[in-house]
């Protein structure tokens, strides 16, 4: 809510939004809810001040990565849920806070949990039996050369989900995409930083308004540039 309320003060208009969660909740429906939201905002957003024609979306942790796979996967129809046809959950940029991109890698003790983790209680299905799921569901794995811009932002202190994640994403990003990818590391920031750590909370909600304003100022031109 402090980033909301910065932007909120810029102008923006912020939709704090909200997806059925695992164990009571199968994946991929938390994907479905946040396609909705999108589409809703597409389709509804001016009605309250904003404009339909630049949509952003960003999270925090589970957030981060529902965030970031909504951000790579515009009008998916394997992933669009019940929405009705013709609806856009496209967006025109993401932000991605101490979120996880990788739900394949069992490189490291902690990558093993998460995706015991993940078998168990999210998906419920075994990655070694339907590792198509968990490559659909991971943003590391989808990337491509028309993602949306991206401002990822992580803590290096971060026990919970490893800067390792962040970095290896945004480089793999930055190689592949030709749009604008942006990275903050915050030294000796935890998980959920932003809940207690004011120092650190106010500059990182002055950079995303930064970085939105820019994307923002100049998608037209952008846009201009792909039609010729």
């Amino acid at each position: 809510y402090a980033l909301m309320s910065h932007l909120a003060e810029q102008g923006w208009v912020c939709l704090s939004i909200d997806y059925r969660v695992a164990p009571h909740h199968r994946w991929p429906r938390h994907l479905h809810d946040v396609k909705a939201a999108i589409a809703w905002a597409r389709a509804n957003v001016d009605k309250f001040g904003g404009d339909r024609d630049f949509v952003a979306v960003a999270g925090c942790s589970a957030g981060g990565h529902l965030a970031a796979l909504a951000g790579l996967t515009p009008n998916d129809p394997e992933l669009q849920g019940d929405l009705p046809d013709g609806s856009d959950t496209s967006v025109d940029a993401v932000i991605g806070i101490y979120g996880r991109y990788d739900w394949e890698d069992r490189s490291t003790e902690e990558r093993m949990r998460f995706v015991d983790f993940l078998e168990r209680v999210v998906v419920k299905r075994t990655i070694d039996r339907h590792p198509e799921v968990f490559r659909q569901a991971s943003p590391i794995a989808q990337i491509h050369r028309d993602a949306p811009p991206f401002l990822v932002i992580h803590g290096t202190g971060d026990s919970v989900i490893p800067v390792e994640q962040a970095r290896s994403f945004v480089e793999r990003l930055g190689a592949v995409s030709d749009s604008e990818v942006g990275y903050i590391e915050l030294p000796g920031a935890g998980h959920a930083f932003d809940m207690t750590d004011g120092a650190r909370t106010g500059p990182m909600a002055t950079a995303i308004g930064l970085f939105l304003n820019q994307i923002h100022r100049n998608s037209p031109a952008r846009q201009a540039k792909a039609v010729i």
